[in-house]
Parts: structure tokens; C-alpha cells; sequence
């Protein structure tokens, strides 16, 4: 189960839209002439956070080392 929900948070990490993090500046520009870049900042950690919380699950749902499960008996 672990597994398919990490695999599920890798596939909602992928489907935030990337446009704002790569600084398409052409949207972010403000009426004052300004670029305000919250929201490219803000997609992008929550990229990462999922990402990294997707390989967490993915890797702590495997058998263990040193478990029998890993010696294949």
C-alpha cells in the first residue's frame, strides 16, 4: 500500500504545473512593472517535499536487509 501511495505523490509532483518555477516571467509580471515569483517558489517546494516524501514510502515499503524475505527462501 505504501508503494502506490508514493508512486501516486510522484505522479502529483509531476502534474504541478512547472511553468512558474522555470520563471516564465512574461505572467509573473505585476502591474507596477514588478516580478513578484511566490508562486514558482512555492511550486517548487511543493514538488520537492512530494517527491521526496514518494521515495520514502516507495523505498520503506521493500523488504528489509537483513529480513527472510530479501534471502528468497
Amino acid at each position: 500500500m505504501k508503494k502506490l501511495i508514493g508512486l501516486a505523490l510522484w505522479l502529483l509532483a509531476f502534474l504541478i504545473p512547472f511553468r512558474y518555477a522555470i520563471l516564465d516571467t512574461g505572467d509573473l509580471l505585476q502591474e507596477d512593472g514588478s516580478i513578484d515569483n511566490v508562486k514558482g517558489l512555492l511550486s517548487f517546494v511543493v514538488m520537492l517535499g512530494l517527491l521526496f516524501a514518494g521515495y520514502a514510502l516507495v523505498d520503506s515499503s521493500g523488504p528489509k536487509p537483513g529480513s527472510e524475505e530479501a534471502h528468497g527462501h
